[in-house]
């Protein structure tokens, strides 16, 4: 697609702004899990162990991402 934006004529890469949507979505995500998983990891490893924490840290992030993209982008 060609616009005009500006008086110059730009051509919109719509592929290029999805891939920037999603790693919007994963620096948001990594923002906020990275610091939490860090603050409670050392009060459930014990419990659940280190393995299985990073399993439900991995399955949370990616549902998390997941469900921001869809509501952001559709």
């Amino acid at each position: 697609m060609t616009l005009f934006r500006g008086g110059y004529l730009v051509r919109e890469n719509t592929g290029l702004l999805r891939l920037a949507a999603r790693l919007a979505c994963v620096a948001l995500v990594v923002s906020v899990v990275l610091p939490l998983g860090n603050l409670l990891f050392p009060y459930v490893a014990d419990d659940i162990g280190s393995f299985s924490f990073s399993a439900i840290e991995a399955i949370f992030s990616t549902t998390l991402g997941f469900g921001i993209y869809a509501a952001a982008f559709g």
